[in-house]
């Protein structure tokens, strides 16, 4: 299921606690745009189904890409049940063009969190 920039602005505020959000791009888009919608995971040195195994039950997920998702991560919904899944629609460039805040990554710092 999508959901929108707005939505997701949103939910953030709301569902801190409850929201886990997975940034699905690759080291190389990554290292082209080093930005990263704030308390999201980077997932370039991760197996993101396993990741995914680990994630605590009833909580939202949102994955997002530079555009769009790839279609092999659609399938995540079917690993977990009791968690909800979403697509941020059109991605990180949506994020950014809306105006929303993010944060610089720093791949080589372990690549799982971001500069302060």
């Amino acid at each position: 299921m999508g959901i929108s920039t707005e939505h997701l602005s949103v939910l953030m505020e709301t569902l801190c606690s409850r929201l886990i959000i997975l940034d699905l791009r690759r080291r190389d888009e990554v290292e082209h745009y080093p930005y990263i919608i704030p308390g999201a995971l980077l997932t370039t040195k991760v197996d993101v189904p396993a990741l995914i195994g680990w994630l605590p039950p009833r909580n939202c997920v949102v994955l997002y890409a530079t555009d769009n998702v790839p279609k092999s991560y659609s399938r995540f919904h079917r690993l977990r049940k009791d968690l909800s899944f979403y697509v941020l629609s059109d991605g990180l460039r949506a994020w950014w063009n809306a105006g929303f805040a993010m944060e610089t990554v720093d791949l080589y710092a372990g690549g799982l969190r971001v500069r302060a």
